[in-house]
This record gives structure tokens, C-alpha cells and sequence, in this order.
């Protein structure tokens, strides 16, 4: 499968934004809804919050025909997540954390070899090619931040320094006002120098 540009993978993804923002949203209602009413705070057990946030939200994108699943992985509950399959394209939306620079920070996949040859672009349909994508997000105190980051992976492992990505770009909510065709031409915030 050729590599996908980042305007190309805004054009194709471009039907799932509006269903990804109002997922999230709900919920991340739900889990504050769920943590309100059992006078729970969400730092005592961040990951429960999250949880109970990607399952809302993944119910929502079943609910609103995205072939979308659950990723747990409870060796590492920082990177559990949603994997939705659309047009070629697997993406595996996460909850991102902000590095000391403010900058959202681009998970490593860690030592999980299903994590590794998800960011190596191995496919992630058995029998099918994928194009993979991480769809990174962030919350303020419950409320979806916008805009969220779309970032194709190329290698990983447990180290920072093995991290490896072929671009990375925005999506904000904003875009799924646009036209599909208007996002191919788009430019990501950063890109890998391609080698001649």
C-alpha cells in the first residue's frame, strides 16, 4: 500500500470527524456523570475515567456504523484506546499527555509486539492491507480539547529514541465542515525528510 499523505488521509477520514468529536464528548460527559454521582475524583483513578470514556465513545461510533472496537490492554491502561477501520485506514485513537513543552507527546507503543507492529505499519486486518493511524487526544477537566492530533507512526519501541514518524498534523473540529476534496492539499505540522 503506498504511504498516505496526511491530506489524503484527511480526505478519507474526513466522514468520521464530526462522529469522533461528539463521541469523545459524550463520553467523557458520561464518565464525569459516572464519577459525579459516585463522588469519585477522577485523580484517584484516572484510568477508570478514560475507560469509562472510550466506551461511550466507542459505543457511539457502533452506533453510528464506524467499525469501531475497544483496545485494552491491561498491562499498559495508559494505552488502551479505540481502533477504528475506515477506508484502508486503521486508527487507533488515544488519550495523549502533554510534555513539558506543552506539545501533546506521541506515545511509544512500548515492549507489546501488537503495539510495535501497529506503529510499524504491519496491517492491522488480518488479510487485508491498512494504513495506520494514531489519533491523538486531549481533555481539560472533562471537556474535549480541539483540536486533536493525527500522526502516522513508523517504528517503536519502549524507547523514545526509537521512535520513528512519518508526519504529523492537526484535525480540528472545524474540518468536518469542509469539503473532503478541500483537505487533500493540506500540509501537515511536521514531516520526516524523505530520503532522495
Amino acid at each position: 500500500m503506498p504511504m498516505a499523505s496526511y491530506g489524503r488521509a484527511l480526505s478519507a477520514l474526513h466522514p468520521t470527524f464530526a462522529t469522533i468529536f461528539r463521541s469523545l464528548e459524550e463520553g467523557l460527559e458520561e464518565a464525569q456523570r459516572y464519577h459525579t454521582e459516585r463522588q469519585y475524583k477522577r485523580s484517584d483513578d484516572p484510568h477508570l475515567y478514560l475507560h469509562l470514556a472510550r466506551r461511550r465513545a466507542c459505543a457511539v461510533l457502533e452506533e453510528e456504523g464506524l467499525a469501531a472496537r475497544l483496545v485494552d490492554d491491561s498491562a499498559a491502561l495508559n494505552m488502551s484506546g479505540i481502533l477504528i477501520h475506515h477506508q484502508g485506514f486503521a486508527v487507533r485513537v488515544l488519550h495523549a499527555q502533554r510534555g513539558t513543552a506543552g506539545e501533546i507527546e506521541v506515545p511509544v507503543p512500548g515492549p507489546s509486539r501488537p503495539r510495535q507492529e501497529f506503529w510499524r505499519q504491519a496491517s492491522a486486518i488480518p488479510g487485508l492491507e491498512t494504513d495506520n493511524l494514531l489519533l491523538l487526544w486531549l481533555d481539560d477537566k472533562g471537556v474535549l480539547q480541539d483540536p486533536m492530533v493525527l500522526i502516522r507512526p513508523l517504528r517503536g519501541d519502549n524507547l523514545k529514541a526509537n521512535l520513528q514518524l512519518e508526519w504529523r498534523g492537526k484535525i480540528y473540529r472545524e474540518m468536518a465542515k469542509l469539503r473532503a476534496e478541500d483537505l487533500v492539499g493540506l500540509e501537515p505540522d511536521w514531516q520526516a525528510d524523505r530520503l532522495a
